[in-house]
């Protein structure tokens, strides 16, 4: 599958945005989308996921145009056959045709190969981030290399993820000595529910006594508790006693100090710290008293210092009233003398501009002054006269300048007419034999014939061996096949004669070191050899039979020697047994290895012979076809190579001989035909061809200036007679123009002003009618600003002359004195105002301090009233001195009812006097040493309610133990349960092991059958990408791991993680392209996208990068998104077909 047409109809910043791709053609699919950044390349990728796999919920991409609206489409070639996609953000019918029909998802995801969107941005979609992680794994990657390759070519980190997942699961159920799997917890649950079973299970007679064991704890529980009550109840009563001594005693002391005070008041109505208050308010209201009489005669003698006069009442008003003119007085006397500068500027202005307009001095500059409408009028009439004059004088030009053309026409005409016309024989010729195509046709059978012919010379100089040449090709006696069946025979016997002949030297290496052996084991004497004891055995063999025939002491003596020979070789070889059993291997050893070599030896001799038989066949074989011998087999088969590619070379030679004969006809036959026509002296055929070709040329030059020289004549005549009228016309309308432009000056101006001068500019006339306007103007505010001033004056004078305010110099300056009279008075009767004020304010203010001393007296002695007569209160301080002391009482008092009421509740009993009764035949020390007699039973009795609260309560639950009811059938019934779940859980973890085991076995032996050609082809594109610096890729074993290794060119080994940033980078594309051309292999072919991952590398790597874009879009399609211009020439410069350029 491929993209043929992306469209981004709503996605991103982009509104029908289009990328044509075009049809899959033979050039290499691969494409660059250029752009500046943000310019829309990652959102370009994007787009082919979103139509892939959908939109999400919540698209990033959404910023422009609601989520919604988003629409993605395309045209993709699925298998030669152009299908129309477009995607849409539903939930539902997302995928439709080009009629808006919906799909099925199948319809494209069938063509998918099953990849997820997640699989495909790993796999197929390189940026940044992937190749930066993929980089960093490479680097940190150790274990199997199969998994490191394939883990690259399904595009993810790691393929163990899922199967570790399910060790982990398989784990979690049950581990070996682990105590928190879930086998492990369900046998604990199963422990306990077995021993609750054992525990709460009871008999009859054990139920009994729990009985009665029960019933004897609760009888000493109820017998200890009384016992332990009682005591307490006696140390709470010593306790109380305790308390109350002192309490009483305290309460006697206040009862004696409040006893002088028994007059006093139970409670105070008033707050205490009111004395305090009103003390400072008196004191305050004293002082306020003498300050403010004081004040307040002060305040009336400056009143009394102040006079008025009535008349003067009203003039601030008439000065208010004078205010508006006196403004404009003050204004006046600022600006009339430039408004009258402005008036007379603007007449001489006038006079000035009605002598521009060359007016007679006599005339008015006003009655020249028109109104914007006539001058309006006048300017279009102007506007008129010059459109019609320069209309005229153009149509004038075109009209002589068409007349030059129509007789240069003329002329053209007769010049050509008298030339006279000539044959177009030659052009028919070229025409008749399709010279178009046959001038081509020719050039490419002679190109494609002479090239076929060099490369069949060339091969045949191939066959040249050993001072041997050939004119022309032989006939090669034996087949390729054959040749190769001699080359593969021999090698096999050079093989097998050395590996025979490595043999046989080493069994003869072994037959020396077994005589070496044994020859050393011997050299002593002291061992003897079983040859040797088998010749003394024969020996005394002999002289026996010879001494028993004769029994003579001359046979005897013999006899015994060789006797005691025997005898002492047999105690040799006792003794050295174990030498002599080692002699005896060596001796086995020394025949076999005798006899492998000679074996050996007689097999190479039949492989030398058989080795000898091939070469004199290839010998015989070469010296047929001329080849000087010796010639070994591989030579042969070189040679066969070569002559079987010169015969095909001279094969095509005869086959583009006979396909081109006929375009070498026709182009004798035209070469034929032309030679009589052409002066050239024997030409060939693309000479005649090129000649007839010019002259055939000039026949149609001269035909084609006749035919245009007529044209332009005709044309000439029609332009000329179409002038004329538009000629005439300009004439007619230049004369109107003139007389409707004279008569209007006439009729404004007469004949003051000249129509040439107005021709020539209407300025004078705007400028007199502006300085008519500034003139006329200035002269209204003059005439005003006068009047004015004088209305000011003559007020002014008047109001002064009522006043008796003697004129100053100018009305302005009696107005000032005016006003400084007015304010003077305006003061007095405020500050008279002001002090009445302050008095009413001093008089009100004394009186209200009189009345708080009054309040204050009254509000004392009411307080006063409360105590006893007798008690000092005449002031306020007296006041406050008894108001202490009745506080205290009081206080006193409540304290006596609080210890009371305490003793009372200590003691328990109904009054105080019950209580002294109570306490006075009692000490604190008795009742200390009650106290401690009383905590010592009491300790002892808690401690056997203790006792017999555990046994009761141990006897209870004993008991309560024994229900009656289904809990032991319950238990029972729990424990079969958890019987069944460990058993489902074995059977769960065994599915699982057992599962694990199968798939990580079929991962392994998946990986192992495609490592070589991953491994292959991720070295071959590595070795690219670097340039030749990591030609081959390799293994190491590290234990049970293996680690990548790549070999540069020196033969040394470097590890991923030794490598620079940018290399292992080139490392993780090799890997992807690999597996590219793997997905490619089995039958996927999907669209490959890289945005912007060639940063880091430098400029020959780029190019290399490149090329291998270039390479995987001979297989599929490569597009490669960059912003980098730099990239783009790079990729134009060094690949074999340009990419096709889209930019953004």
């Amino acid at each position: 599958m491929r993209i043929q047409r992306l469209s981004l109809n709503r996605f991103g910043h982009f509104t029908d945005r289009q990328y044509d791709f075009g049809p899959r053609n033979d050039r290499p699919d691969f494409h660059i989308i250029y752009g500046p950044n943000e310019a829309g390349k990652t959102t370009t990728m994007e787009a082919a996921l979103r139509l892939f796999y959908g939109f999400p919920m919540r698209d990033g991409f959404a910023f422009k145009h609601q989520r919604s609206n988003l629409q993605v489409s395309a045209t993709l070639d699925i298998d030669g056959e152009l299908r129309e996609f477009s995607r849409l953000p539903k939930r539902s019918g997302s995928l439709v045709d080009a009629n808006g029909t919906a799909l099925p998802e199948t319809a494209l995801s069938a063509h998918l190969a099953g990849l997820s969107e997640e699989d495909y941005r790993q796999l197929l979609c390189l940026d940044d981030d992937t190749i930066e992680r993929g980089g960093e794994e490479i680097a940190q990657a150790r274990g199997d290399i199969g998994r490191l390759l394939f883990s690259a070519a399904a595009g993810v980190a790691d393929l163990s993820t899922v199967l570790d997942g399910v060790r982990e699961q398989a784990d979690g159920i049950w581990k070996k000595r682990a105590s928190k799997t879930r086998i492990a917890e369900l046998k604990r649950d199963l422990a306990t529910v077995e021993k609750d079973i054992r525990e709460r299970d009871i008999s009859a007679s054990a139920w009994r006594s729990l009985r009665k064991a029960l019933a004897e704890a609760q009888t000493d529980e109820q017998a200890a508790r009384a016992m332990r009550d009682a005591l307490q109840k006696q140390a709470a009563e010593i306790a109380s006693q305790k308390r109350a001594i002192p309490l009483l005693v305290e309460l006697n002391a206040l009862d004696t100090r409040i006893a002088p005070f028994a007059q006093y008041p139970a409670r105070l109505d008033f707050d205490p710290e009111r004395l305090v208050q009103l003390r400072t308010d008196e004191t305050t209201a004293r002082a306020d008293l003498e300050r403010l009489s004081a004040e307040l005669a002060t305040l009336k003698k400056a009143r009394e210092n102040i006079t008025l006069e009535p008349q003067q009442v009203t003039l601030s008003d008439q000065l208010d009233a004078l205010e508006e003119l006196h403004i404009r007085d003050r204004s006046a006397d600022l600006d009339l003398a430039r408004r009258q500068d402005q008036q007379r500027a603007a007449e001489e202005a006038m006079a000035l501009a009605a002598r521009d307009l060359g007016a007679p001095r006599e005339t008015d500059p006003r009655s020249l002054v028109l109104s914007p409408s006539d001058i309006s009028r006048l300017e279009s009439a102007r506007d008129d006269l010059r459109k019609a004059t320069d209309s005229l004088a153009s149509e004038t030009q075109e009209h002589a300048a068409l007349t030059e053309r129509q007789s240069a026409a003329q002329e053209g005409c007769d010049a050509l007419a008298a030339t006279g016309t000539a044959p177009a024989q030659i052009d028919d010729i070229l025409l008749r034999h399709d010279v178009d195509r046959l001038a081509p046709a020719l050039a490419s059978a002679r190109q494609a014939l002479a090239s076929a012919t060099q490369n069949a010379q060339a091969l045949l100089r191939a066959l040249d061996m050993g001072g041997v040449t050939f004119d022309r090709l032989p006939p090669c006696p034996t087949s390729p096949i054959k040749a190769q069946d001699w080359t593969d025979q021999h090698t096999a016997l050079v093989q097998k004669i050395s590996a025979v002949a490595e043999a046989k030297a080493q069994h003869q290496a072994d037959l020396a070191a077994r005589i070496a052996q044994a020859e050393a084991l011997t050299a002593s004497g002291t061992l003897v050899a079983d040859a040797t004891t088998e010749a003394l055995q024969q020996d005394r063999d002999a002289l026996w039979l010879r001494h028993e025939a004769a029994l003579t002491a001359e046979t005897a003596k013999p006899f015994a020697s060789a006797m005691h020979a025997f005898d002492a070789a047999m105690k040799s070889r006792v003794s050295h047994a174990r030498d002599l059993g080692q002699l005896r291997q060596i001796e086995q050893a020394r025949a076999e290895a005798q006899v492998r070599a000679d074996q050996a030896d007689a097999v190479l001799t039949g492989l030398r012979n058989d080795l000898a038989t091939l070469e004199d066949r290839v010998n015989a074989a070469a010296s047929e076809v001329g080849l000087a011998a010796p010639i070994t087999p591989a030579e042969w088969l070189d040679w066969v190579k070569r002559h079987t590619t010169a015969t095909e070379a001279s094969n095509t030679l005869t086959a583009l001989q006979e396909i081109h004969q006929p375009v070498l006809d026709r182009a004798q036959k035209l070469l034929d035909i032309l030679k009589p026509l052409l002066q050239l002296e024997d030409p060939d055929v693309e000479s005649a061809i090129l000649t007839a070709r010019k002259l055939a040329e000039q026949e149609r030059d001269k035909a084609a200036q006749r035919s245009k020289a007529q044209d332009a004549l005709q044309q000439a005549d029609k332009d000329l007679a179409k002038r004329q009228i538009k000629y005439q016309a300009a004439l007619q309308a230049e004369a109107q123009a003139k007389d409707a432009w004279q008569c209007l000056i006439s009729d404004l101006l007469g004949d003051a002003v000249a129509s040439q001068t107005l021709m020539a500019s209407l300025a004078p006339l705007r400028d007199l009618r502006e300085q008519e306007e500034k003139r006329a103007s200035a002269a209204r505010r003059v005439a005003t600003m006068q009047a004015d001033q004088q209305q000011f004056s003559d007020q002014v004078i008047a109001l002064a002359n009522t006043h008796g305010v003697t004129p100053q110099d100018t009305a302005t300056e009696t107005f000032a004195a005016l006003r400084n009279l007015s304010d003077a008075a305006k003061k007095a009767r405020e500050k008279r105002a002001e002090l009445t004020n302050a008095i009413a304010t001093a008089q009100a203010k004394l009186t209200a301090t009189d009345e708080t001393l009054t309040r204050i007296s009254q509000e004392v002695a009411a307080i006063a009233a409360v105590f006893p007569a007798g008690t000092p209160v005449d002031s306020i301080d007296a006041l406050r001195s008894a108001t202490g002391q009745a506080r205290q009482v009081i206080a006193d008092r409540a304290e006596i009812i609080k210890l009371e009421r305490m003793i009372l509740s200590e003691l328990g009993v109904a009054n105080r006097t019950a209580a002294r009764e109570m306490l006075e035949s009692v000490t604190t020390a008795e009742l200390e040493a009650t106290a401690e007699t009383i905590k010592s039973d009491l300790a002892r009795a808690e401690q056997d309610l203790t006792k017999s609260t555990e046994a009761r309560v141990t006897a209870e639950q004993g008991l309560a133990q024994v229900t009656g009811d289904a809990d032991i059938a319950t238990l029972t019934e729990r424990k079969t349960t958890l019987e069944l779940q460990i058993e489902e859980a074995a059977v769960e973890h065994l599915e699982l092991s057992l599962g694990h085991w199968l798939a990580s076995d079929a991962i392994r032996r998946y990986r192992d059958s495609h490592r070589s050609g991953m491994m292959t082809a991720t070295e071959r594109c590595f070795a690219t990408l670097t340039q030749g610096a990591y030609p081959k890729l390799t293994t190491q074993p590290d234990g049970a791991e293996e680690i990548l290794l790549a070999m540069d060119a020196d033969g040394a080994t470097k590890r991923a993680a030794d490598m620079s940033k940018g290399t292992r980078f080139q490392l993780y594309l090799a890997l992807r392209a690999a597996a590219h051309e793997q997905l490619v292999q089995q039958g996927t072919c999907l669209p490959f996208f890289c945005d912007d991952i060639f940063e880091t590398f430098d400029e020959d790597r780029t190019s290399a990068a490149c090329r291998v874009m270039e390479d995987i879009g001979r297989t599929g399609q490569a597009i490669y998104l960059t912003h980098h211009r730099h990239v783009v020439d790079i990729a134009m410069q060094v690949c074999d077909s340009p990419p096709m350029l889209h930019e953004i």
